[in-house]
């Protein structure tokens, strides 16, 4: 065989094993955020173990220690048992109880971990974090500022937290990993003159942070609940989402104020806020200014009767947002909610009148929806003694009933408003 022909064997087999080589590289590529999914469980992590022979068992909640028992009705379980083992293992209980070993999911984590507040449950924080409808695209190494930023005011347990930051996880590039070395005792290096390689994590964590792409400003007003909010993110997959999130103290209108004087601008630089406080209507003016053309107020309450005060706010101030919907969070299914001001005296007088033909915007008024004449026609006599005020009409839409849960008001940041109001 001629050489040239050898020359062309040898090509043609080179790239007959490009193809398998690629195949190669990709499948030994894993997801970081899927990587932990596949080790064996070390110390440090939380793990979830449920009784294999009762499907209805919520499951245990365990952060690993080597030297630690949880002790239950069902017998001691040695931490040091559950350590080296893989997902869906079994351990037993000193009683002979077998336990299945699960790793945690966000829902999971978020139902089973210590709490100071009550949270939002992941049915709730799922549909809210859906309903911001938040997109974020994969890391650029050309963009190094924040061009995403979402404010979320009431951190509470920390849940919501979690679930905005697994959102944009992807827009930012991976959390620098803190230095390994062997022994006890760190490695003097000259070159950094003698700064410690905690010192020299925390630099690199800092230079990150101003890499990143997408930020959860979350903020509470009580220290205790913001620490432990804290720790419940970084305790989470050892922290996977925690360096999409800065944790802040105070109140909100004082932060927003704060951050346009460190920014040096009256710009807006917020995307999407998230209110869960009892006063929130005292905050959405000074929300306002700080949130983009188009971006998201959303304010969860316990009762309606909170988010006819925003929308009264809203109304009286002429504030430069756009109701979107109102709807009523449950374990079902949810629930839409009709909650507007209205003026109660011209619509009755066209009532008493008899007026034959009413416009489509006037019936939008009274909410004249099929099945509900009789409740609107009894709420304008209640309200026509009020005269020329304004009035508050809070009541579910048709459909089902649902318990538990809360009302959330969803706003979209308009342009200034111009003119006058009756």
């Amino acid at each position: 065989m001629s050489l040239l022909s050898r020359a062309a064997m040898r090509n043609s087999l080179l790239f007959a094993r490009l193809p398998l080589q690629r195949a190669r590289a990709i499948n030994t590529k894993h997801f970081s955020s899927a990587a932990c999914l596949y080790r064996a469980f070390e110390e440090g992590d939380y793990v979830l173990l449920r009784d294999k022979k009762d499907a209805s068992h919520e499951g245990l909640l365990l952060k690993l220690r080597s030297s630690k028992t949880t002790v239950t009705h069902r017998g001691r379980i040695e931490h040091s048992s559950i350590i080296g083992k893989q997902r869906r293992q079994l351990v037993n209980s000193s009683r002979g109880t077998a336990y299945r070993i699960h790793e945690p999911t966000l829902a999971d984590y978020v139902r089973l971990t210590p709490r100071l507040v009550t949270p939002l449950y992941p049915s709730d924080t799922n549909l809210i974090v859906s309903l911001l409808d938040i997109h974020v695209d994969t890391c650029s190494a050309t963009d190094s500022h924040a061009s995403l930023e979402i404010l979320e005011a009431g951190t509470g347990h920390g849940a919501l937290t979690l679930h905005l930051s697994r959102a944009i996880h992807a827009a930012n590039p991976p959390l620098p990993k803190p230095p390994a070395y062997a022994g006890s005792q760190e490695p003097e290096d000259a070159v950094y003159l003698g700064e410690s390689m905690s010192e020299l994590h925390e630099e690199s964590l800092d230079s990150w942070k101003k890499s990143r792409r997408a930020v959860v400003h979350t903020l509470d007003i009580s220290p205790k609940h913001s620490k432990h909010a804290k720790k419940i993110v970084q305790e989470f997959r050892r922290g996977i989402y925690s360096g999409n999130v800065d944790f802040h103290v105070g109140d909100v209108s004082d932060w927003i104020a704060a951050q346009k004087k460190l920014r040096k601008t009256q710009d807006p630089f917020l995307s999407h806020v998230f209110l869960d406080l009892p006063n929130a209507n005292r905050h959405i003016a000074n929300v306002a200014s700080a949130l983009h053309i188009d971006g998201m107020l959303a304010v969860f309450n316990p009762s309606i009767t909170q988010i006819a005060e925003c929308v009264e706010t809203i109304r009286k101030h002429r504030l430069p947002y756009l109701l979107d919907q109102v709807i009523e969070l449950g374990a079902a299914s949810i629930r839409q909610w009709d909650v507007r001001a209205v003026k109660p005296r011209a619509i009755h007088q066209k009532i008493a009148e008899g007026e034959p033909d009413v416009l489509a915007s006037d019936q939008d008024v009274i909410d004249a929806i099929e099945g509900q004449e009789m409740r609107d026609n009894e709420l304008v006599g209640e309200l026509a003694n009020s005269q020329n005020k304004w009035a508050m009409v809070c009541r579910p839409k048709v459909g089902e009933r649902v318990v538990g849960g809360g009302f959330l008001g969803l706003w979209r940041r308009m342009e200034p408003a111009t003119g006058t109001q009756d």
